[in-house]
């Protein structure tokens, strides 16, 4: 899922840096409009407007409301659609982490004692429809998020009175009050919390017309705050984002370049790949299959970038359901995967790792607790008295995913177990198996930051407390009551010093001693584009990836 962000930017193909994360893209058209030239308000792409960018995407694409999506591939399409009241500079590099007001004048007010937090939401701001934004807009699209039981709503839990009306669902956030005179939103928080900020400047903020519909709203486009709009959507076939009439440029939401972005969704990797090959489309955000990898960057190597965003490819093993309820087992996986072998499955595109963090971020200490041994995970399977069980191994049908989970599969068996491999469709994996009803044992996963900062990884995906019934993070079910609290400590902690890092740091170590995870790659990824495409445009952003906003036709 989103699945989610990263930390790095662009790099050539003798270049392999570290930090960001993959994109997308599709359909029709494209002739070369161009207006005045001027240097834009990132300060690195220029403004060259034109009518059509082609975009191939790939099935990943879960939802198109900002309440339910919760993919790289809805957060990369939609953040220029669905503004909140705080949101990241549109630029390469580590500077795109940095937070800036959208929606709202400044950023926030903070307490003293980092309890309240007070916004000023800016005048004038209208809706794609024409109506304006409402400061208590902002309340409410917190309230949809409860009413939705959005995969979100974990983010939002330590607002006062957030609990309560998650169990009723009636009334009011108790904790956001708003003057729609003022524009004036306050915000109380029951604990102080250190990435709130970054949480206000998520899409699952995003202010929306109050009255709209808590129902998937994806086929019926909310209106939107950004520089675009939502056409259409047909999903699992393309939708469409057009500029918003009402949208104002500002120093932190820049102007953009594409009249209308097109995302054609196909689902095979090469043929999305020969579309841009052969003109048809503008940009493939599918990985390059691997056994075209080399042919690619050889014939079309100035089309092509790659770079390695802040992500963690892991196995999975659901801790509520035998035989993964027993530690000796989950640390026997992690002993027979050959995170070499995985590497190679990504065309060498990836470093082996059995962190849960990137080694893109400041608290990342490189583990090494579980040496290949295969023997050894043999004999742990047969002490804890599991040998022979028939085991399910989940995975969806792309590519990068089903390798590995028939790799896996393939290792389970030597181990001991009798393997099941369950394929299913891309489009429902992540909902399939973030619900506890399908009791999922073991498969695939990964993980692209929401934001940086620790909490995005340990809060969100191995917090016990936050474990949901569907659109469910935490795949392995981990609740360990020492970890949950050690989370909930330094999620108090406003400040990431050399000591609150060292903490996380140790905390990756204690959860991987618990072998919630099997992680095995970091991995880099491809953006490739036509001929008619400048790349000297491109950005890559350290949370969204490609800006598909800010391209320029040659």
């Amino acid at each position: 899922m989103i699945r989610r962000t990263r930390w790095t930017w662009f790099v050539s193909l003798a270049m392999l840096a570290a930090g960001l994360a993959l994109l997308a893209a599709a359909c029709g058209g494209g002739g070369k409009k161009t207006q005045e030239t001027t240097t834009g308000a990132a300060g690195t792409s220029q403004q060259k407007t034109f009518p059509n960018f082609r975009i191939v995407y790939d099935t990943g694409t879960d939802y198109l409301d900002p309440s339910y999506s919760y993919t790289v591939q809805g957060w990369a399409a939609m953040w220029n659609v669905y503004l909140s009241l705080l949101g990241y500079k549109h630029v390469n590099g580590p500077d795109g982490a940095t937070l800036v007001p959208a929606l709202a004048t400044d950023l926030p007010q903070i307490s003293a004692d980092g309890l309240t937090y007070t916004l000023t939401l800016r005048s004038g701001v209208k809706y794609s429809d024409g109506t304006a934004v409402k400061a208590s807009d902002f309340a409410y699209a917190i309230k949809r998020d409860f009413l939705a039981d959005s995969p979100g709503v974990g983010f939002f839990t330590n607002i006062v009175g957030a609990d309560e009306f998650s169990k009723t669902k009636k009334g009011e956030i108790s904790g956001i009050t708003t003057d729609d005179a003022t524009g004036k939103i306050t915000i109380k928080l029951v604990k102080p919390q250190g990435d709130f900020q970054n949480i206000l400047a998520t899409i699952f903020a995003a202010p929306v017309p109050q009255g709209t519909s808590s129902k998937d709203q994806s086929t019926t486009p909310i209106p939107s705050t950004g520089p675009y709009m939502i056409q259409s959507y047909t999903p699992n076939r393309q939708f469409v984002l057009v500029r918003n009439p009402n949208f104002k440029e500002t120093a932190n939401v820049p102007a953009t370049n594409p009249d209308k972005m097109t995302f054609k969704i196909i689902e095979d990797d090469s043929a999305a790949l020969q579309q841009v090959i052969n003109g048809q489309a503008d940009y493939d955000f599918h990985p390059i299959p691997v056994d075209r990898l080399a042919d690619v960057q050889q014939k079309y190597g100035d089309q092509l970038k790659i770079y390695t965003p802040a992500n963690t490819y892991y196995f999975f093993m659901n801790t509520r359901e035998p035989p993964f309820d027993k530690l000796a087992v989950r640390q026997a996986v992690n002993y027979a995967i050959d995170r070499n072998a995985l590497v190679r499955l990504y065309g060498g595109l990836a470093t082996p790792t059995e962190n849960i963090l990137p080694p893109t971020y400041p608290q990342y200490e490189k583990h090494s607790l579980y040496p290949l041994d295969v023997a050894k995970a043999k004999q742990l399977v047969q002490d804890a008295g599991v040998a022979g069980m028939t085991l399910q191994v989940w995975g969806s049908n792309r590519e990068t995913s089903k390798k590995p989970v028939e790799y896996l599969a393939d290792v389970l068996n030597k181990i001991g177990f009798k393997t099941q491999v369950k394929i299913i469709d891309a489009s429902i994996y992540w909902t399939t198996i973030g619900n506890q009803k399908t009791k999922a044992q073991i498969g695939f996963a990964d993980w692209f930051q929401d934001y940086p900062h620790p909490l995005d990884w340990f809060d969100v995906l191995l917090n016990g407390t936050r474990i949901t019934d569907t659109h469910n993070n935490n795949y392995s079910d981990f609740d360990n009551a020492a970890i949950n609290a050690k989370i909930a400590s330094l999620k108090q902690k406003t400040t990431l010093n050399d000591t609150v890092n060292q903490q996380w740091a140790a905390l990756d170590k204690q959860i991987m001693q618990q072998a919630a995870w099997a992680p095995y790659v970091n991995r880099q990824f491809t953006d490739f584009f036509s001929t008619d495409i400048d790349t000297g445009c491109y950005i890559n952003h350290v949370l969204y990836q490609f800006d598909f906003s800010r391209i320029c036709m040659k």
